[in-house]
């Protein structure tokens, strides 16, 4: 099997199957002891995990925090920055969970009316962020259909100077592109742990919290936000964790954790970096067969402007997908007319690149692009 949509659901790793047993192991010898004993003890996985994933993003540990889900992430995240003020910036395209959260979330704050969009390039959200209109911005890293790398470091530095806070969504770039949020001065960020991250169908995923926001009373308040000496204080108000961490709801997700945990170390100490120079080698691989073959490509050329995946415009992309899954080559198929290749440096190589295109235009060429139509997840 040729595998290429690590970018919707990354493969099951030996370190992360095994964190997963070792977790079954304690809970079945350890039971409820253990949350604070063994040699992993849960009360402190959540932190354990951010301290990783801040090594991917560029960030002090106490500025991350593995919890929650995306969606639920973009709801506190919301909840505890964006003051109700002005109106919220999002990308035309954006992907549908951000755009539910955001209007769900405005309609609660009584202003269903004050979410725009606008294209995801840098000039057009510049243009949007000086008209004064936004207190407050949600945009991709990395645009989920067309693979695009929007410019991180510019816009947050434009979202700084014209008072909007800017929440980055990195569901398709943590884990296959480097970051600096620290450094760049990001407000905050979230993402899920499925993807690149490779931690699981579902998986938790993870947020950034800017030290300068470290000390804001979190908008949605659960008690595993509080401080750890303070899970059972039973007091009327929240005596909320450090950095990051008071962004925590519920309870963590044990089983859901342990393997982001090792999955997450892995990654980073394969180097962010280095994974980042094989992707973009596979890319532009990618990029090169398949204009070779004949096909349009929508993701763009330079590399600072590429994330991890390459879309292919076909207008029987879905029937395509189908076609190469048949030949246990797997992509994946986004409405209307895009079939995305998710190339993985640990486990794609350049010979799997050049046979997923070359069976790609088999098909057209025998005419499997006239079947059928619908979503290829």
């Amino acid at each position: 099997m040729i595998y290429l949509d690590g970018n919707s659901l990354g493969l099951l790793t030996d370190e992360a199957e095994a964190a997963v047993l070792r977790t079954l192991a304690e809970w079945r010898e350890l039971a409820i002891h253990g949350w604070t004993e063994g040699t992993h003890p849960w009360l402190f996985l959540a932190e354990r995990t951010g301290a990783q994933l801040a090594r991917l993003v560029g960030a002090e540990a106490a500025s991350v925090i593995a919890t929650g889900s995306i969606t639920v992430n973009l709801h506190q995240l919301l909840a505890t920055l964006y003051d109700g003020k002005r109106k919220v910036l999002i990308d035309e395209g954006a992907f549908p969970t951000d755009r539910y959260a955001l209007q769900s979330h405005l309609a609660l704050r009584g202003v269903p009316g004050a979410l725009e969009a606008v294209a995801p390039d840098e000039a057009a959200v510049e243009a949007a962020f000086a008209t004064g209109e936004f207190s407050c911005a949600v945009l991709p890293s990395v645009v989920y259909t067309t693979g695009r790398l929007l410019d991180i470091a510019r816009l947050a530095a434009s979202a700084r100077a014209q008072g909007v806070v800017l929440l980055w969504d990195l569901a398709h770039s943590i884990g296959i592109v480097p970051h600096q949020l620290d450094a760049w001065g990001c407000d905050a960020a979230f993402w899920c742990g499925y993807k690149w991250l490779a931690a699981g169908p579902g998986s938790v995923g993870g947020l950034y919290l800017n030290r300068r926001h470290h000390e804001k009373t979190p908008g949605l308040q659960g008690w595993f936000g509080s401080r750890k000496e303070a899970l059972f204080a039973n007091d009327d108000t929240l005596q909320p964790a450090d950095g990051a961490a008071r962004l925590q709801l519920g309870t963590s997700h044990v089983l859901s954790l342990a393997p982001l945990e090792v999955t997450a170390k892995a990654l980073a100490d394969y180097g962010i970096e280095r994974l980042r120079t094989e992707s973009l080698a596979l890319t532009s691989l990618l990029r090169a067969e398949a204009e070779k073959a004949g096909f349009t490509v929508a993701t763009p050329r330079e590399d600072s402007q590429r994330g991890g995946h390459l879309a292919i415009l076909h207008p029987q992309a879905a029937a395509l997908c189908r076609g190469l899954r048949r030949h246990e080559i797997i992509p994946d198929h986004r409405p209307p007319d895009l079939i995305r290749f998710a190339p993985h440096p640990l486990y794609t190589s350049p010979e799997d690149c050049r046979a997923a295109i070359a069976r790609l235009a088999q098909l057209v060429a025998e005419g499997v692009h006239a079947e059928g139509g619908g979503l290829v997840p």
